[in-house]
C-alpha cells in the first residue's frame, strides 16, 4: 500500500482511479493489526483498486474530511465519488464484503 498525501489522493481521483483508502494513526494497535488484510485485499484485487494510505498524524485534515478520527477508516472511490466507508477492523471477511458492497450498490432512479 502506497503512502499518499491529501493531494495524490486528489490527482487520483480526478483521473477517475478506483481508489481503495486507509486512514490511519501512528500507535493505533487496530492500524497496525489491519495490514495484513488490506495487503491481502490488494493481491487479490479483482475491481482494479490502488490502494494508499494517509496518515492523519501528518494530515490532521483528512480527519475532517472523513468525518471522524476513529482509526483505521476505510474508504472506496470510484468516478471521484465515495462509494463505501468502513470504520474500525473486524478482520478480512468484514474488509473484503465492504469492498464488494461498495461496488454492488445501485443508484435509485
Amino acid at each position: 500500500m502506497n503512502a499518499w498525501t491529501p493531494e495524490e489522493l486528489e490527482e487520483h481521483l480526478r483521473s477517475k482511479d478506483k481508489v481503495f483508502l486507509k486512514l490511519w494513526k501512528k500507535g493505533c494497535g487496530i492500524c497496525k493489526l489491519s495490514v495484513p488484510a488490506t495487503e491481502r485485499l490488494e493481491a487479490a484485487n479483482p475491481y482494479g483498486l490502488v490502494f494508499a494510505g494517509i496518515n492523519v498524524d501528518e494530515y490532521p485534515e483528512m480527519i475532517e474530511i472523513a468525518g471522524t478520527d476513529s482509526m483505521p477508516a476505510f474508504f472506496v472511490f470510484a468516478d471521484a465519488e465515495i462509494k463505501g466507508k468502513y470504520l474500525g477492523f473486524k478482520g478480512l471477511d468484514s474488509l473484503q464484503t465492504f469492498v464488494d458492497e461498495s461496488f454492488s450498490k445501485k443508484v435509485q432512479p
